[in-house]
C-alpha cells in the first residue's frame, strides 16, 4: 500500500502543502485525510487523484460549487464501482491492500487491522512515514533556523546602518549647532565690545563734565571769596572816614 507524506503529496501534485490543507477544510466531506499516531498526514493514491482532480478543475477557474458536485458524482461512481468489486470479490487476498474508511482528523490504530501480511505493511509503512516526517521536520527546523538567523543578522546590519546614519545626523546637527552657537557668540561679544566702548565713553563725558562743574564751582568760590573781600575792604575804609567825622569840628 503506497502512502505519502504532506509533502511528498505536495510535490507529487505540483502545488504547496499550505493548499493542500486549504483543500482538506473546503472540501472536507471528500477529503478524509488518515493520520499517524503522531499526528501526521497520509495520503494514498486515491486521495492524490481526488486532489490532481480538484487541481485540474481549478486551473479550470471552476467555482467552489462545480468542485463539490464534480466530486460528489465521482465519489457516488465509485462507490458504485466498489460495490462491483464486494460482490464479486467477498475475500481479500494476502497481498492485497485493505482500504480502511477513516474519519476526518481520526488517528489509525495497527491493532485495529487485520493480522495478515497487510497488518505488516501498514506497521513497516507507518515507521516508514513517521521516520520520513522526522527527518522532513528536522530539516524543515533547519531551514527555518536558518532563516531566522538570515533574518536577524539582516536586522543587524540594518539597525547598524540605521545606527550610522542617527550618528552622523547626530555628527551634523552638533556641528551645525557649535556653528550658529559660535556665530551668536561672536554676535554677543561684537555687541559687548560696542557697549563697552559705549560706556567707556560715557565714564570719559561724565569725568570731563564733573570736572568741568567742579572748575566752575571752584571760579564762582574765588569769585565769590574776592567778592567778599573787596566788600570788607570797602566796609572798613568806609568805617574809617566815619570815624574821623568829629574831628572836622
Amino acid at each position: 500500500m503506497e502512502s505519502y507524506t504532506l509533502r511528498e503529496a505536495a510535490k507529487k501534485l505540483g502545488i504547496p502543502p499550505r493548499t493542500l490543507k486549504q483543500w482538506e477544510k473546503e472540501y472536507a466531506e471528500f477529503l478524509v485525510i488518515p493520520r499517524t499516531n503522531q499526528g501526521a498526514r497520509i495520503y494514498t493514491n486515491e486521495l492524490l487523484h481526488k486532489c490532481s482532480m480538484i487541481k485540474e478543475w481549478s486551473s479550470e477557474k471552476r467555482t467552489k460549487q462545480e468542485i463539490h458536485h464534480y466530486l460528489k458524482a465521482e465519489q457516488t461512481t465509485s462507490n458504485h464501482e466498489d460495490t462491483k468489486v464486494v460482490t464479486s470479490k467477498p475475500r481479500h487476498s494476502p497481498t492485497q491492500s485493505i482500504e480502511t474508511k477513516v474519519m476526518e482528523g481520526e488517528v489509525i490504530d495497527a491493532s485495529q487491522l487485520p493480522c495478515n501480511d497487510t497488518h505488516y505493511m501498514v506497521e513497516q509503512t507507518i515507521e516508514q512515514i513517521a521516520k520520513r516526517v522526522k527527518e522532513e521536520f528536522a530539516g524543515e527546523m533547519k531551514q527555518q533556523t536558518a532563516e531566522a538567523l538570515q533574518q536577524i543578522i539582516a536586522y543587524i546590519a540594518e539597525i547598524k546602518e540605521d545606527t550610522a546614519s542617527v550618528k552622523q545626523n547626530i555628527h551634523q546637527s552638533i556641528n551645525e549647532w557649535t556653528g550658529s552657537l559660535k556665530q551668536e557668540t561672536h554676535h554677543m561679544c561684537e555687541q559687548l565690545e560696542e557697549i563697552m566702548e559705549f560706556l567707556h565713553d560715557e565714564y570719559e563725558r561724565r569725568e570731563k563734565e564733573r570736572k568741568q562743574y567742579e572748575e566752575r564751582i571752584m571760579e564762582r568760590e574765588k569769585s565769590f571769596r574776592e567778592l567778599v573781600l573787596s566788600f570788607r575792604q570797602a566796609a572798613s575804609a568806609n568805617g574809617k572816614r566815619s570815624n574821623k567825622w568829629w574831628k572836622f569840628w
